[in-house]
């Protein structure tokens, strides 16, 4: 064979990788025009929250304002300002980027698999092509149109691309350790795992798991194949880059284990107990989406799910928990089977089971995301592609596979031509938001959000009595749904007619909220804030709710006390009782654990209103929290950034300044008045 064939023939898997990557790219180019979602706006809503971000400070200040766990996910944050740097935003950069993190994430999948591959005993040329089938079934499957296209869920693919590059890098490692480069291979396994674990973990909290994954492939594939370096120094590095790390993700799981028999709920419709239960048929669930490329759209909306609230209740959660124990168990028999194939199917299951240890047991998480197979379904079709893949003529040929060889590669590449229809059927979807919001309330019936989702849509092309007849019907199921309550409040306010009995099941709502659920709690402003200016519930309905809110069983937790007190304030100030304003003002700024910029927006409502005098009053008798800001976690940082670089400092005294000009303003304008009466002769009239 010539060296331009043999290159050529080296070269053909790299090309049918890029073959695959092209189409990926042009199965999710129909969803490029879809709109932002839900958590999109709240988490990159920031990008506005100092101006435009044109300079260092305001980019660390954007960077470091995370909440939607505990790092912050600075990481992914970071990743964001490659699309916008400011807000409102366009969201097809956002959208555009994503599909390039999942091309990406699949290319790096690829150089995984093969590696895998060639450990496992694969000649190279095989390796690369079951690296190219099992990535590129990975790839295009349908499953992942939710991840890719809803903008937030970046951080769940950079988790992944990390999470996969530090794996990659670690069999490279292992195979360098194998060769007797020891230097050179404890050097490329530590760096891959250490950074690569932190990068992903600071992309979303599941990357910590990535040690665990690395046990897995470890366990499964490179200690049958590969042996144990010698000497005791990898038992050592196991201990301290495996071990460690898996230690703190299992010790943070059990800090919440004694919720599984006290019955703790976290502001859910479910206890952890349930959600455990739950989650054995939901993984069930997951594994036919991934492999059956199913006809439904997926998509956001899971709360019609059922809760197992007990073994047989449904009926179905015992058999699915015996299965999912039937088929750890085989898994970890596969262990030790003699045909690669088998080996990694068992790595496959145990890759899963283990991705799924944080966001799939009893942590009160929502119970079902379709991004949260988005890591741990990344080996799923390995065996699929080792089958599928012949060996080279001049390589062996095993018993158990020549009969397979034919039907494992149809089944692999009719499950490719489905997934690539499959993927642009629902990427078209999701570039059409209302014909989506009508295939997923389609699909949920049950769903009081998906209801509540499309019921907006027919409100903005004002067609309110589509959307009242809606609600009305979903509230008939689901009469307490504080979703479907808020926007059947708001068809109500738009025709300026409301049902019998709304307005006491609104109060009744905010009376039994849990509060103390940030997505609650933000559910519950939205309310509020949602009918100003709305008369038909009583011209007091707003400060009805209030007050029901504060009689709410976590009412008078610090935080949700300060809001709730903070919305009052601002609903008198708006009817012109300033003093009862003030006064509800400072009660809630002396609440502990105030934010530090709590006490300068309290006071630029109080000075916007009319009212400067006042508002210095307040910032004299609330003092400055910049002394105490105290903590670990990413809120913490955002606030001595903000400290270091004098925000708070320059707000505080651009506010003063402003008020006090006010104060004088109106101190000369009155002096002015005074002198023009005085100069007037008693019942003269003005020249």
């Amino acid at each position: 064979m010539s060296r331009q064939v043999r290159r050529l023939v080296v070269s053909l898997p790299v090309l049918a990788l890029l073959a695959l990557l092209l189409l990926a790219w042009a199965v999710y180019w129909p969803g490029r025009h879809g709109s932002f979602l839900f958590d999109d706006y709240s988490n990159l809503g920031t990008l506005g929250d100092y101006g435009p971000i044109h300079s260092f400070w305001k980019a660390v200040a954007f960077i470091t304002s995370g909440f939607a766990g505990p790092t912050g996910r600075p990481v992914a944050l970071a990743s964001f300002l490659l699309d916008a740097r400011d807000w409102p935003a366009a969201p097809l950069p956002f959208k555009l980027t994503n599909v390039a993190v999942h091309l990406l994430c699949g290319a790096v999948l690829a150089g995984l698999l093969r590696a895998l591959s060639r450990v496992s005993g694969a000649a190279p040329r095989r390796a690369a092509w079951v690296g190219v089938l099992g990535a590129g079934l990975w790839l295009l499957d349908p499953f992942w149109v939710s991840t890719t296209l809803y903008v937030v869920q970046r951080m769940a693919m950079l988790a992944a691309l990390f999470g996969l590059a530090a794996l990659w890098g670690y069999v490279r490692g292992r195979e360098l350790l194998a060769q007797g480069r020891v230097r050179t291979g404890y050097l490329g396994i530590s760096v891959s795992l250490g950074l690569g674990t932190l990068l992903a973990t600071l992309s979303k909290e599941n990357g910590a798991l990535v040690p665990l994954l690395a046990w897995v492939l470890e366990a499964w594939v490179l200690r049958r194949r590969l042996g144990a370096p010698e000497g005791s120094g990898f038992a050592v590095w196991k201990a301290l880059f495996l071990g460690l790390p898996t230690a703190v993700v299992v010790g943070y799981l059990l800090r919440s284990a004694p919720g599984l028999w006290s019955g703790y709920t976290g502001g859910r419709d479910f206890s952890s107990w349930q959600r455990l239960l739950s989650e054995t048929r939901i993984l069930w669930s997951y594994l036919g989406d991934i492999w059956l490329a199913r006809a439904h759209d997926g998509g956001l909306f899971h709360d019609d799910v059922i809760v197992s609230t007990g073994w047989l209740h449904p009926w179905t959660t015992l058999p699915a928990a015996a299965g999912l124990l039937v088929l750890g168990l085989l898994a970890w028999r596969a262990r030790r089977a003699r045909h690669p194939a088998w080996v990694a199917a068992g790595a496959a299951v145990m890759f899963f089971f283990a991705g799924h240890l944080l966001e799939s047991t009893w942590l009160q998480l929502e119970l079902v995301f379709e991004h949260r197979n988005y890591l741990p379904a990344a080996l799923m079709f390995w065996p699929l592609a080792w089958l599928a893949v012949p060996e080279s003529k001049a390589g062996p040929r095993t018993p158990l596979c020549r009969p397979s060889r034919r039907w494992a590669g149809a089944a692999a590449l009719a499950l490719l031509a489905l997934f690539a229809v499959q993927t642009a059927r629902r990427a078209a979807e999701w570039g059409a938001p209302f014909r989506q919001a009508l295939a997923w309330a389609g699909e949920h019936p049950d769903s009081p959000r998906a209801q509540a989702y499309l019921a907006n849509f027919w409100r903005a092309a004002g067609n309110d009595a589509q959307a009242g007849s809606l609600l009305e019907r979903a509230l008939r199921r689901h009469p307490n749904d504080l979703v479907l309550l808020i926007n059947r409040a708001g068809v109500a306010c738009d025709e300026n007619v409301a049902p019998a009995g709304l307005r006491q099941a609104l109060l009744r709502a905010a009376a039994h909220a849990q509060l103390g659920n940030n997505v609650v709690q933000y559910q519950v402003g939205r309310l509020i804030s949602g009918l100003t200016g709305c008369t038909v519930f009583g011209t007091d309905f707003r400060a009805d709710l209030v007050a029901a809110a504060l009689r709410s069983p976590q009412g008078s937790l610090p935080q949700v006390r300060r809001e709730l007190l903070r919305t009052q304030a601002g609903i008198l100030l708006a009817r012109g009782d300033a003093q009862a304003a003030y006064a509800l003002d400072l009660e809630a700024l002396r609440i502990p654990g105030l934010p530090p910029g709590a006490r300068l927006v309290a006071a630029a409502e109080l000075g916007s209103a009319g009212h400067p005098a006042m508002a210095l009053r307040l910032l004299d008798a609330v003092p400055s929290p910049l002394e105490h800001i105290g903590g670990w976690n990413m809120g913490t940082l955002h606030a001595l950034w903000l400290r270091h670089v004098g925000f708070y400092q320059e707000s505080e005294s651009h506010m003063r300044h402003v008020l006090r000009r006010q104060i004088a303003a109106r101190a000369a304008s009155a002096v002015s008045r005074t002198a023009g009466h005085r100069t007037l002769a008693p019942g003269a009239p003005p020249s």
